[in-house]
């Protein structure tokens, strides 16, 4: 039953990482360019000696004449527990490093378990500059267009 249910889990994720795929790709501008699990680029340290070993790829890396702008994790959670808690604290620490960078990072997620965890998502939401849902995606990217992208401006 284990693997069953890690299965549907991961489906839902998997979904929710192609909705967001197509809503990106239906709302962001031709001039810039978005890379779905970019090889070449991480806010991760490397694990291993080469660049293409990486500790972690993004589910998004946009980018603009080839720098890289935004990086976007997307993640729905059906149930609660240790996993959506455990992400945050890991999330909190990516907008830091990309803050440090000069990138903008930006967290989408969803789903019915952030109504019981409401605490672990209000602290995301208080360290990570960019928390959205689903619904609120196009207006970030309305937003991103407004600024043409300028990421001293974001």
């Amino acid at each position: 039953m284990g693997l069953d249910t890690n299965a549907r889990k991961g489906r839902s994720g998997k979904i929710f990482e192609k909705m967001v795929l197509e809503l990106l790709k239906k709302h962001i501008p031709k001039y810039v360019s978005l890379v779905p699990q970019d090889r070449d680029f991480s806010l991760y340290e490397t694990i291993g000696r080469t660049k293409r070993e990486k500790a972690k790829r993004h589910d998004f890396v946009i980018y603009y004449n080839d720098t890289p702008l935004i990086v976007i994790e997307a993640n729905f959670y059906n149930t609660q527990g240790s996993k959506p808690t455990e992400i945050v604290g890991s999330y909190i620490n990516l907008n830091r490093v990309a803050e440090k960078k000069g990138l903008v990072f930006v967290w989408v997620t969803d789903g019915p378990a952030w109504k019981k965890m409401r605490e672990a998502l209000q602290r995301g939401m208080h360290e990570i500059d960019w928390v959205v849902n689903y619904s609120q995606l196009p207006k970030l990217i309305a937003y991103f267009n407004s600024v043409n992208w300028h990421i001293n401006k974001l």
